[in-house]
């Protein structure tokens, strides 16, 4: 046990808060025990606006010719921080090539009946308080019910190999996050989601998982075993990840252990 449990034991979760204490314990504290303000950066903006962008076209607000040129206008707006260094490439002017051409190419999801956009759901584990935003959530043409998350990230489909690949690994620890908001689709619908669905708009992959229950109950067990280990936290170690703490941390601002790095 640790000082900080009442705080722990009164916090609303969520996918992201869970996941970031894997991330780095030490700026898991000074973010949600601390409570200091956090600061994004060139990716988080960057997943943000295409999101941005996306969440103003299925709400209608902006038509399907007018999303490349919106993403255009108004991409510097939204995108404050430069892009990290890399020795190879500009990754600023690759990512907003890789948009750019997502959007010009943008043929919509005609196939679906849209539910909800940006949905914000509240909901709960055991006796744990969660929220999220489910990005689209849709209803096919059989009337099954679909999740459908926007992702910048670099994922790809299944290799149904005999054994799994990292890739099929880092696949279904992204998958936990849309098997938990199946909890408040089943809450309303009385119905889980028949797929969950990645719309990998950087890469140009559309990944369909069907919905397993299995992988449900596991998702719910990584939720209890995450914060129990957060409840049990004492030590906050810092990570030592030279490219995480100049680039990826919320906390790279006021980090006293990031000069080491």
């Amino acid at each position: 046990m640790n000082d900080y449990n009442f705080i722990i034991g009164n916090m609303i979760w969520s996918y992201s808060r869970l996941n970031g204490f894997y991330n780095c314990p030490y700026a898991w504290k000074l973010q949600y025990i601390d409570e200091n303000k956090s600061e994004n950066g060139f990716f988080g903006e960057y997943g943000s606006f295409c999101h941005l962008v996306l969440e103003k076209y299925f709400n209608n607000e902006i038509s399907m010719f007018e999303l490349s040129q919106f993403y255009e206008d108004e991409y510097k707006n939204n995108i404050k921080h430069y892009a990290p260094p890399n020795a190879y490439v500009d990754l600023g002017i690759k990512y907003f090539d890789k948009g750019k051409e997502y959007f010009d190419n943008f043929s919509g999801i005609d196939d679906y009946e849209i539910l909800g956009v940006e949905k914000k759901v509240a909901f709960n584990i055991e006796k744990y308080k969660f929220t999220g935003y489910i990005d689209l959530l849709v209803k096919n043409q059989d009337g099954d019910l679909e999740i459908i998350d926007h992702k910048s990230a670099d994922i790809k489909p299944r290799s149904n190999r005999k054994k799994e690949t990292k890739g099929d690994i880092k696949l279904d620890e992204y998958l936990r996050q849309l098997y938990l908001y199946s909890i408040p689709v089943y809450d309303e619908y009385k119905v889980y989601p028949k797929y969950l669905n990645f719309n990998v708009f950087r890469c140009g992959e559309w990944i369909k998982e069907p919905f397993q229950i299995e992988k449900l109950e596991e998702a719910k067990q990584w939720v209890i075993d995450t914060i129990n280990k957060i409840n049990n936290e004492s030590a906050w170690l810092p990570l030592s990840d030279e490219y995480f703490c100049n680039h990826l941390c919320s906390m790279r601002k006021i980090c006293e252990y990031k000069p080491r790095y």
